[in-house]
């Protein structure tokens, strides 16, 4: 890690970490990224190598898209906990999914009630997950923060949301998307909220989000490599995201899967990261 002793300080410095991320590797991607990941010219050596290999534990989020991988763990995401506690109350499957996402976020998805009490819903939706056999990811934003004149970033580490979803999951992520094209904020915000992470749960798992165009600018593939070289001692894994303009992300732009394929290119001349142990698939 003398790459990123060398960065400079940041806001989130003094609460960084020390490293502690388990020796597992975890990645999620959706079942739309994996697809506009295949269709890229040398995808399928680096899908194999990646996400094929039982030797790392993957969650595919969405119901289709995770047959082409042997290992992947199908998820369901929600955007509010009231649509995933009716959908659980509704729907029988003769093959449901194991885990279960929810993403709070400041946006129409998600209802007013729980964007102004995250905590509390994430804690329900903890309950809910266990009592079904079920894992729960926990995504809270960071625009989920308190209003106030800092920093969103700090303002979000201050509000104590990641350390209370953390208490109810089994996997957390830390969406630093909007920090990626500053490696030494990306870092420092990922080890600082890892520590609360696990702080509040020590048996968490913890991942990051990557994002190619998380706001319709292009991350190149050799900064999303720094970001991930130098956060991996923090965290347990990734989520790989290549988003494209849509109701969820209007301000997304155009997919860049190029840079995600320069990612794992990178990833691969490297020698990778180190391959995993399962993933927490149940209560």
């Amino acid at each position: 890690m003398t790459s990123f002793l060398a960065l400079e300080p940041t806001p989130f410095a003094l609460a960084a970490a020390r490293p502690v991320a388990r020796p597992g590797m975890i990645w999620v991607i959706t079942a739309p990224s994996l697809h506009r990941l295949s269709k890229q010219p040398g995808a399928a050596p680096l899908i194999a190598r990646f996400f094929g290999s039982p030797l790392y534990s993957i969650l595919v989020s969405g119901q289709d898209g995770g047959s082409a991988l042997p290992g992947a763990v199908r998820s369901r995401s929600f955007a509010s906990y009231s649509a995933m506690r009716r959908e659980m109350r509704e729907r029988a499957t003769p093959d449901p999914p194991r885990v279960v996402v929810l993403d709070l976020e400041a946006w129409p998805q998600t209802p007013p009630m729980e964007r102004r009490s995250p905590a509390r819903y994430y804690r329900l939706a903890g309950a809910l997950a266990r009592r079904r056999g079920l894992s729960l990811v926990a995504t809270p934003s960071p625009n989920l923060a308190p209003k106030g004149r800092s920093p969103l970033y700090l303002r979000f580490l201050q509000s104590g949301l990641v350390g209370e979803a953390a208490k109810a999951a089994r996997i957390i992520d830390i969406q630093a998307q909007g920090l990626e094209r500053n490696p030494s904020l990306y870092v420092s915000f990922v080890a600082a909220a890892a520590r609360e992470a696990r702080t509040a749960n020590p048996g968490v798992a913890v991942i990051a989000g990557l994002s190619t165009n998380p706001d319709g600018r292009t991350v190149s593939a050799r900064t999303l490599y720094r970001d991930a070289l130098f956060a991996r001692p923090y965290v347990d894994g990734f989520w790989l995201n290549i988003p494209e303009a849509s109701t969820g992300c209007p301000r997304c732009g155009i997919a860049r899967p190029e840079e995600a394929i320069g990612l794992l290119r990178r990833l691969a001349r490297h020698g990778g990261f180190l391959p995993g142990s399962a993933v927490p698939t149940s209560a």
